[in-house]
């Protein structure tokens, strides 16, 4: 199955809207369409998963990759808008102690442009 991205940005935070699912059969791209995205004027990244149906352990991993990027580089990362069943996979996981993670995307905005 397919992800879509579609970027917007509200001051230096770049926001990626995913729509689909994010599995093993997708991650790679997912990986290279979240980088690709970025411009380097981007003081962070936002993952807005509003209209993701299931996140898998890969989709995770790709999460992770890029936070611990944005990390390195001095810039923020944060998740936002996550189904109940998609938190619970990030909160049985742990990631939600590594991760930023905002019930909204103003909520997660006002989180990253206050970084």
């Amino acid at each position: 199955m397919k992800i879509d991205i579609k970027w917007r940005r509200e001051g230096n935070i770049a926001i990626a809207a995913l729509l689909g699912r994010v599995d093993s059969s997708n991650s790679n791209d997912f990986l290279a369409m979240a980088e690709e995205g970025l411009s380097p004027g981007d003081g962070g990244l936002l993952l807005d998963f509003e209209k993701v149906s299931f996140i898998s352990s890969a989709g995770l991993r790709v999460c992770l990759i890029l936070a611990r990027k944005l990390s390195s580089s001095g810039r923020a990362f944060a998740m936002c808008s996550l189904s109940e069943f998609n938190r619970e996979v990030i909160a049985v996981s742990g990631f939600d102690k590594l991760i930023s993670v905002h019930s909204t995307a103003e909520a997660a905005l006002s989180s990253l442009q206050s970084s």
